[in-house]
């Protein structure tokens, strides 16, 4: 803390460094925990999935993101367990795919886990195992040497290893649930321009798990407490050779579990719904590149045919980024370069509140709602990498933020705030990208949102020049300008006092230093009591998140045909794009 107007005498100086100290190193320990926590989600799906139908990529995601957690900070008390799961992984990949280079990786793997770690629990198995693939064996342990369950997130603010699993994630619960094992009863799909809509007849509603394969590219669905209908019982294999779909193929793979697979022929997107009366599931495919595709229950455009195509189309080829609203072809756009890892940044958090209604509401709790839910959207429809500065009510400092989207080499930051002023009928949206200005109204928004900054004045000189030497700013004017579209056009059906408050630039703090687009999205006025009642409801919330989900679809279109690139440079099998 620094005293206004007096120098800190030089034992305070002394104690607040010692102190910053071990609050640095909780900060690595807190992003340790928490990509270990994704790394184990990661590891729960691979279990989940039968290792035929798993490709190379599966099993390097799970590898890199162990990894990821050791590279964090060695110090970490999940590092051991990460590093070992790094040698589980490989030695399921010679079960799938044989010994070369799989055995040499896992016995390299088990052996620097147990030589970094030699205390660790795991470390006598790690070298058991080693030794036993060295012996032409298949790494087996005892059954006490079996992997604990993953951690999953806890309200308290210390995670502990004994936490409970996290729940399965792409299992998607029925709306209305009812008892007892539904019969699928039909399969039908018809093809469009637009998209491709497949149809499962049922006599009820059951919980559904898909995901996405590669090599070749299939969507899967699995129907929980359901069986095909006699008729059905063989299988079904649906030759729908259109744009997008290649196959369905429907067949009974588990004793109480239908699964439907789709053969595609291009990463897309994917929506699916239940309807009522009588029961079906609705699966739309879309092509990235085409209008939005009617909702399910709407009625399609005139252009739609009612029957599915006999013939087979070409997938459309690779299109080129489309100019900026200013004309312009950046350097980005230039490379053809697209999106994949996205930093959701929840503004406020912990001691800084952000803005607080008159009922009480709080910023840093609106954001955090909807920033999450944001990211469920861009995992489960975008297929994105997404990465939180945020997951909880803790105070992370604005420099972190930025320093966060740079070390995770994101394409793209998006900071989700909540405007405040003394006038309380100002309704509206507004979103800024980072540049100097003279407007007094962005320089007020800015000296709020910048209140809990921690630089000093002398180092204005060197924040000016970062601002003025941004060479995304033409990017993130783009990405504002989408954003603020779709927030505007989504939020004014609500009432016509939700103003466009335009697109501004401010010296944001938390905007400097970006290295990829980065916008700070403004989402409503709390100071405003209409708003503040809307943003306290839950629908209300996800209804933002949805428009900020469409904001980044749109300027993710807007760089060209969708390549969604995974670590490795090749396209993960959640690519997809709304």
């Amino acid at each position: 803390m620094r005293l206004r107007g007096a120098a800190l005498p030089a034992a305070l100086v002394l104690a607040a460094l010692v102190s910053a100290v071990p609050l640095q190193a909780a900060t690595k320990k807190e992003i340790a925990a928490s990509r270990y926590r994704k790394a184990s989600v990661l590891y729960e799906d691979l279990q989940a999935v039968p290792k035929l139908e798993l490709g190379l990529e599966q099993y390097r995601m799970v590898i890199e993101a162990f990894r990821l957690v050791h590279r964090t900070t060695p110090i970490s008390g999940y590092c051991d367990d990460a590093l070992y799961y790094v040698g589980e992984t490989y030695r399921a990949m010679i079960d799938r795919f044989g010994d070369n280079p799989y055995r040499a990786q896992a016995v390299e793997a088990y052996r620097y886990m147990a030589r970094n770690y030699p205390q660790s629990k795991w470390s006598k198995q790690a070298l058991a195992a080693a030794a036993d693939l060295e012996n032409g064996g298949n790494g087996s342990r005892p059954p006490a040497a079996q992997p604990a369950p993953a951690p999953g997130r806890q309200p308290a603010a210390v995670l502990t290893k004994a936490a409970p699993a996290h729940p399965p994630r792409k299992v998607i619960a029925p709306p209305r649930p009812s008892k007892g094992t539904a019969s699928v009863n039909g399969i039908r799909h018809h093809s469009a321009d637009y998209g491709t809509r497949i149809v499962l007849d049922l006599d009820r509603q059951v919980s559904i798990k898909y995901d996405r394969l590669q090599k070749p590219a299939r969507l899967y669905f699995d129907l929980f407490d359901s069986r095909l209908a006699r008729r059905l019982i063989k299988g079904v294999t649906v030759g729908i050779d259109d744009a997008l779909v290649k196959t369905a193929r429907l067949a009974q793979n588990r004793r109480n579990a239908a699964r439907l697979v789709l053969d595609l022929r291009l990463a897309s997107a994917m929506d699916m719904l239940w309807l009522d009366n009588p029961p079906r599931l609705v699966i739309d495919i879309r092509n990235p590149n085409a209008p939005r595709m009617q909702r399910a229950g709407q009625r399609p455009p005139a252009s739609a045919p009612r029957t599915a195509r006999a013939a087979a189309e070409p997938a459309a080829p690779p299109q080129p980024a489309a100019a900026t609203a200013a004309g312009k072809h950046s350097l980005i756009r230039a490379l053809g370069l697209k999106i994949s890892r996205i930093v959701i940044d929840a503004g406020h958090g912990g001691r800084d509140t952000g803005s607080i209604g008159r009922g009480g509401l709080r910023e840093k709790d609106v954001v955090l709602a909807i920033s999450q839910r944001l990211g469920d959207l861009l995992e489960e429809r975008l297929g994105a990498e997404v990465i939180y500065t945020r997951t909880r009510d803790e105070f992370v400092p604005l420099e972190e933020r930025t320093r966060i989207a740079n070390s995770e080499q994101a394409d793209l930051f998006v900071s989700v705030h909540c405007n405040s002023t003394r006038n309380r009928s100002v309704r509206g949206i507004e979103t800024y990208y980072l540049n100097l200005t003279n407007d007094s109204w962005a320089l007020n928004v800015a000296a709020r949102e910048n209140a809990a900054a921690a630089r000093s004045v002398h180092e204005v000189q060197d924040l000016v020049s970062k601002i003025v030497l941004d060479d995304k700013i033409d990017e993130s004017r783009e990405f504002a300008t989408k954003i603020q579209s779709e927030l505007h056009k989504g939020l004014s059906l609500h009432s016509s006092a939700v103003k466009d408050r335009g697109i501004r630039k401010a010296p944001f703090m938390v905007l400097i230093g970006a290295e990829m687009p980065a916008v700070l999205a403004e989402i409503g006025f709390i100071s405003n009591k209409t708003d503040e009642n809307l943003m306290r409801t839950r629908a209300y919330r996800d209804e933002v998140a949805e428009y900020l989900f469409e904001g980044i679809v749109s300027y993710a279109g807007s760089l060209g045909t969708v390549s969604m690139k995974g670590s490795e440079g090749e396209t993960p099998a959640a690519a997809r794009l709304d």
